[in-house]
Order: C-alpha cells, then structure tokens, then sequence
C-alpha cells in the first residue's frame, strides 16, 4: 500500500490513538482527518466513530467502537481497498519459534503481518481471523524448523479450529539464504520473513481428527 488511501476521520482522542498505533504496528499508510477536513481525492476508505459517522458524506466509511480492539476495522479497511469481500483462499503462514511470525495471504496477497512472543495470543489471533475473513478455502501453515513449537501448535488449532480448515507441515529447508537477502532492504523481522515464505510453500497435508462444531 503505497499511498494513504485509508483515511482516519474523528476527533475522538482514543479512537485516533488506537487506529493510529494498529496502522503502525502493521506499517500501513494513513492520513488523519477531521470533520471539517475536505476527504482528499486519493482516500478509498474512511474510518470513523458513529457519533461522527452521520456528518460525513463518503461512499465507502467503517465504523470503529473505540472501546474495542481495532484490528477488525483495520483488516475490513484492508480488504476494501484491494477490492475483495470474498477471497478464493485464504492462507495463515507461521514461523513457529521463541518470536512466533504471522503472515495473512488473500489470494496471494499480504493482507496482515505480525509477531508474538505468547502462543496462546498468536492462537486467538489465528481464530479471530479466520472466522471473520471471508473465503472458499482457508489453510493454515506452519513450518517444521522448530519441530516441539510445531507439534504445539497443531494440537492446539487442531483442537480449536473446525474440521473444513487445512493445516499444512511446511519443509522451511533453503529459506533462510532468501530470507537473509530479502532483510537486507526490507523492514519487517527475520520471522515475519520467514512466516511469507513458509506461506507461499506448499506443504504437507496434516491428517486431523473431527471436532464437533460449525465451519468457518
């Protein structure tokens, strides 16, 4: 995303810091507006407050609750300006490890990138996202370079994610000469790195047990 296409409209104090601070967090551009502001031709997509909602005349505006967490109107925001509410495939990536990395493919584009450091985080996380994007097929995949953080993880989404979701085993052999590389003149971690390529791999089908519960 290379232009401020996403505009941050409200004069709410918490509201703008939190926007402000998922936008970064993420590396996304913004620009930041008031009502008075004229929405500038090259913003697609405006987040607002309700209460402020009702002043503005734009096509496309998302609502942002301040009392919640804003990732969920950041990824609609996203998925806006790349044209899609309905995605072919959806793909988690995951470098397990002591810094786990995250990376969200929407038919092969970069929807979302992060990192935890808690296991259990990066699991409702990976829950959380699943159920509210939208698509045909959804695979999770995780990479075999720590073996005990990968066996971990597939006990716990096999657990916790429905049945009709993949989970993949993904050989990471050869991935750091690349990684090291790409490093060399991008911003993001060694990890997250790692989490795109392990995403764009194809991997082992894991053979999971059937739960009870509704697809997502």
């Amino acid at each position: 995303m290379m232009t401020r296409e996403i505009g941050i409209l409200t004069t709410s104090g918490k509201a703008h810091y939190k926007l402000v601070s998922e936008f970064r967090v993420r590396g996304l551009q913004f620009i930041s507006l008031i009502p008075e502001d004229i929405i500038p031709f090259y913003v697609k997509v405006v987040i607002t407050t309700e209460s402020e909602r009702k002043n503005i005349d734009f096509l496309e505006i998302l609502i942002y609750d301040e009392l919640t967490d804003p990732s969920k109107v950041v990824d609609n925001a996203v998925q806006l300006l790349r044209g899609k509410k309905y995605f072919r495939e959806v793909i988690i990536g995951i470098d397990p490890g002591k810094r786990l990395g995250l990376v969200v493919l929407g038919d092969g584009i970069i929807l979302k990138k992060m990192e935890f450091i808690n296991i259990k985080d990066k699991i409702k996380e990976i829950i959380r996202i699943l159920k509210e994007t939208k698509a045909k097929k959804k695979t999770v995949k995780i990479g075999n370079g720590v073996k005990a953080e990968q066996n971990i993880l597939f006990k716990l989404l096999n657990e916790e994610l429905p049945h009709n979701i993949i989970i993949e085993s993904v050989d990471e052999k050869g991935t750091t000469k690349n990684i090291k590389k790409d490093h060399n003149h991008r911003k993001d971690s060694i990890d997250v790195l790692s989490a795109i390529e392990i995403s764009m791999r194809n991997g082992h089908r894991i053979n999971r047990k059937k739960r009870n519960g509704k697809n997502y």
